[in-house]
């Protein structure tokens, strides 16, 4: 379970803390949670403060943030929120809630956005009259409220103290910042809030950010500020968000463990043919471990057909290695052809049938991306560990591919692509665990000839659609027909696009 204690505010610009008051309102009296507003230097409380560059704007707000909170922004604040959730080690920021921010606030390089004529203009006219842009600026958060005069009126009513230096400096960092990649691979859970008739987010920036696999809700009937104006729809939105990220009981877990053992033991027999990634990422994977090391027993969790297990021999082979997978048929076929470990256990790597301090490196390559229960997950292999053991994994995460399930979207509303946890997520419960190390990302980019030959790999290596949600029922051809049109609008000269998002993670085990 995940502990979330804070929610923090950072407003956006032009604003203060007090544009939040509605929202803390509404969520006055929410159990366990605390309640912080931050405000960004040059205004509100900080209007005698600097805007600094982009690097050390970040810093000063991180080290203003408590420990396991999410964090809250709106317009420029949602900006700077994903972006200090993609930079900070998660120690602090266990999800980002953002409301009425793009990834993009100009547009640019086909990423929809405000015209950038539209925005030059807007940040001439600050120069020449601040505080009529100012209200300017309150009308355009204002539009397409229904309420939309009187919010108006309310917004100009209090007028701020203009630090005219750091608002435009500001204004310049709105321009600059850009999240797309923050979002293809984000670290952290997410939701994305849009008012339905913004006029300085357009409707095909939200479309676009779902593309990429960003968790986006839409509040209908609001401009730029539903979180002042619409404050009980989005304290709802946020509570629920935080109730699903606190409680990942089994019931809500997308993968039923006897579905992945059942689907790795019938493709036991293909899965060499079609492990082409999962044997380079292998490979990349044990190349971490030190040569100075010496362990007396390796676990490989989640062995599969036995391909690490046998690099694992050729490195370490006085050791003793147990090769431990859920799949019975994935463990048989490396007996019989590849007999390189010493023991061979079929278990589920969040209940492991192994004495407590027994092994000196556990070693995982893309097998844990098919467990949910992650704190258990990390408290198993915490236990197991002898004291100060290694572990190494290699997992999946949520941009895995994205251009499959960005296609699927436009055929349907159904679940067809699994669905990994980000790498915040991974690494908050190793420290929870009491493990430290390293969590880093890449993506990698393969190409196929047509959408059968990738349909037909993702089932030889027995991870096609095993989603609770997925639909069961046959795949009709003609949703096949329009999926792989929508596929060929992504091909490139190379072939059709696919990306998997490889999460590392490099931990050692605490001393007792």
């Amino acid at each position: 379970m995940i502990r979330v204690e804070h929610l923090v505010f950072l407003h956006g610009w032009g604003g203060d803390q007090h544009l939040w008051q509605p929202l803390l309102d509404a969520l006055c009296g929410s159990a366990g949670l605390t309640l912080q507003c931050i405000e960004l230097p040059g205004f509100g409380v900080c209007s005698d403060k600097d805007w600094p560059q982009q690097a050390a704007l970040l810093q000063q707000l991180y080290l203003q943030l408590p420990s396991n909170c999410i964090l809250v922004g709106h317009s420029l604040g949602g900006m700077l929120a994903t972006s200090l959730a993609a930079l900070n080690g998660q120690e602090k920021i266990l999800a980002v809630v953002s409301i009425a921010a793009n990834a993009c606030f100009v547009a640019r390089e086909r990423w929809p956005g405000m015209a950038p004529a539209t925005f030059k203009d807007f940040f001439t006219a600050f120069d020449v009259d601040p505080v009529n842009t100012w209200e300017w600026f309150c009308a355009l958060q204002a539009h397409g409220d229904p309420a939309m005069r009187a919010l108006r009126k309310q917004l100009k009513a209090s007028k701020p103290q203009i630090n005219v230096a750091a608002w435009r400096a500001a204004l310049q960092c709105l321009a600059d910042l850009d999240n797309r990649d923050h979002l293809r691979c984000q670290k952290v859970s997410a939701l994305y809030l849009f008012g339905e008739r913004d006029a300085l987010v357009p409707t095909e920036a939200v479309q676009a950010m779902r593309a990429l696999g960003v968790c986006t809700k839409v509040i209908p009937d609001t401009g730029h500020l539903p979180h002042y104006s619409q404050a009980d729809s989005v304290a709802r939105h946020l509570l629920d968000f935080v109730d699903r990220l606190q409680q990942l009981a089994p019931k809500s877990e997308p993968f039923d463990k006897s579905a992945v053992a059942r689907s790795f033991t019938r493709a036991a027999g293909s899965y060499d043919d079609c492990a082409h990634l999962q044997r380079a990422v292998c490979r990349h994977l044990l190349s971490q471990a030190g040569s100075d090391w010496a362990p007396r027993t390796i676990l490989d969790l989640g062995s599969g057909t036995g391909f690490g297990t046998a690099l694992l021999r050729q490195c370490f082979p006085q050791a003793r290695i147990i090769a431990l997978d859920l799949a019975e048929g994935m463990l048989q076929f490396a007996r019989e052809q590849r007999p390189e470990a010493d023991d061979y256990v079929t278990a589920d790597a969040e209940r492991l049938p192994l004495a407590t301090g027994s092994i000196d490196v556990i070693f995982s390559s893309m097998a844990l991306q098919w467990c949910y229960r992650l704190p258990e997950l990390f408290t198993e292999l915490q236990r197991v560990l002898a004291p100060g053991g290694r572990c190494l994994v290699a997992t999946l995460g949520p941009a895995t591919l994205r251009e499959l399930k960005d296609s699927w979207a436009k055929v349907d509303g159904g679940v067809h692509v699994n669905q990994f946890v980000p790498a915040g997520q991974w690494h908050a419960a190793a420290l929870q665990s009491g493990m430290q190390g390293e969590v880093s990302e890449e993506l990698r980019l393969l190409h196929f000839d047509s959408l059968r030959q990738l349909m037909r790999e993702l089932k030889g290596v027995g991870a096609h659609n095993i989603n609770r949600a997925a639909d069961r029922g046959m795949t009709g051809r003609s949703k096949l027909q329009h999926l792989a049109a929508a596929y060929e609008g992504k091909r490139e000269a190379e072939g059709l696009p696919v990306t998997y998002e490889v999460i590392y993670m490099l931990l050692s085990s605490a001393s007792r």
